[in-house]
């Protein structure tokens, strides 16, 4: 059965293999390979999140552009690497549907009128192909149209959850509501889980109370909700924006918790809620493509953290085409990878970025054997990234 799953992501997964960045923010020059399973580790202001920020950038904002490129969303040039003249380029390049193909942005300053292919915008240039990876790339193949693959693409979820928001009641006039990237909205995609598709909520209930195990039931139950709009009004033929405030009827998640019955979400644990909304956004109606998680910790206790991550790989192995990039700053998360999921960050004395793998040290294969993964980078840092050459650390 594991030999069936792991051919599926290799034939038919969308997986992004490798990113290049040049001259974006702390990255003056990036080559990264990425897995399925991505953990970034490194200090704080390393570059961890900038590098979440470009596939973001790349695999999000800019692909609206194959959509409608008259409303796609462009790099400013201020996220250019300080003191670089030279622009903003983004590569990422993997397989989709058993093809390998790239994506590339080019930013540049606010130069261009009108539009063309590749698609061009006021601040930057995509170019997108399909059967190689290196080279001149062919044109888009006729089984994938532009237009799918930037769908594909848009299914990109950045997570950094707000502990209220997750909590909070919740209202959607959706046909299928969603949990933002704050976790707002959480009740309702429950809400409408445990009524359309039963089956999935208690997947989720029940992967919930594997890794929280003091958790006994999660139910959902109706709760006023206060929504502030704004009403245009006309006085003497002008136009006036009112302020207006509606009470309306959603949702609310209440838990059952081992020896409390009934505690709402608002006074549940925190790791217990972080862990709640991102098991709704990976096995709920959303359904991500790339989910790009800071601090996939969680607030958890370790042992939780275990968990955590094995029940990260069940839904992988369910759904191959999703792919995880985190950062972390737990030692015991580490522990619970494989060492080439591994990424260090570290900020050089020029004020630049470095990525690299943590089978990259040199004394890795001599103590790979006694250390865990946790073990090992609690014992070597990051600094050896600075002293690793160019061309050594590129491969």
């Amino acid at each position: 059965m594991i030999p069936g799953r792991r051919c599926r992501r290799e034939e038919g997964a969308r997986v992004i293999e490798k990113v290049q960045f040049r001259n974006f923010k702390a990255y003056r020059s990036l080559d990264l390979d990425l897995e399925p399973f991505t953990v970034l580790v490194g200090p704080n202001a390393s570059g961890k999140t900038t590098l979440l920020e470009g596939l973001r950038l790349i695999s999000d904002h800019a692909a609206s552009a194959f959509i409608d490129p008259y409303d796609a969303d462009w790099a400013d040039p201020k996220l250019r690497s300080f003191g670089v003249s030279r622009p903003i380029e983004l590569t990422l390049s993997g397989r989709w549907n058993k093809t390998p193909g790239l994506l590339r942005y080019v930013g540049h300053e606010p130069e261009i009128d009108g539009l063309d292919h590749p698609v061009s915008g006021q601040w930057g240039e995509l170019n997108f192909g399909l059967g190689q990876v290196e080279g001149s790339a062919k044109p888009i193949g006729e089984s994938e149209s532009l237009f799918d693959f930037g769908l594909k693409l848009l299914a990109t979820e950045v997570l950094r959850f707000e502990l209220m928001r997750l909590a909070e009641a919740s209202y959607s006039e959706a046909e299928i509501p969603r949990v933002e990237g704050n976790g707002s909205g959480l009740a309702s995609v429950l809400a409408y889980l445990k009524l359309s598709h039963d089956e999935t909520f208690s997947e989720i209930e029940l992967s919930l109370k594997r890794i929280v195990p003091s958790v006994r039931r999660i139910r959902i139950e109706r709760a006023m909700v206060e929504q502030n709009s704004l009403r245009t009004i006309a006085l003497d033929e002008q136009k006036a924006l009112v302020p207006e405030k509606r009470t309306l009827w959603g949702n609310r998640i209440v838990l059952d918790m081992q020896g409390a019955k009934g505690v709402p979400a608002n006074a549940a644990g925190e790791g217990t809620l972080m862990v709640l909304g991102l098991l709704t956004v990976l096995m709920g109606p959303q359904k991500p493509r790339l989910v790009l998680l800071d601090d996939i910790e969680l607030a958890l206790h370790p042992t939780a953290q275990e968990r955590l991550i094995a029940a990260l790989r069940v839904i992988q192995a369910k759904d191959p085409e999703l792919q995880i990039v985190a950062t972390s700053h737990s030692p015991f998360i580490l522990n619970y990878l494989k060492p080439e999921e591994v990424r260090m960050t570290f900020l050089t004395e020029n004020g630049f970025a470095r990525c690299e793998k943590l089978t990259a040290h040199p004394e890795f294969e001599k103590w790979k054997e006694l250390m865990s993964p946790g073990e090992f980078w609690s014992t070597v840092g990051e600094s050896w990234i600075g002293k690793v050459s160019a061309s050594a650390s590129h491969e």
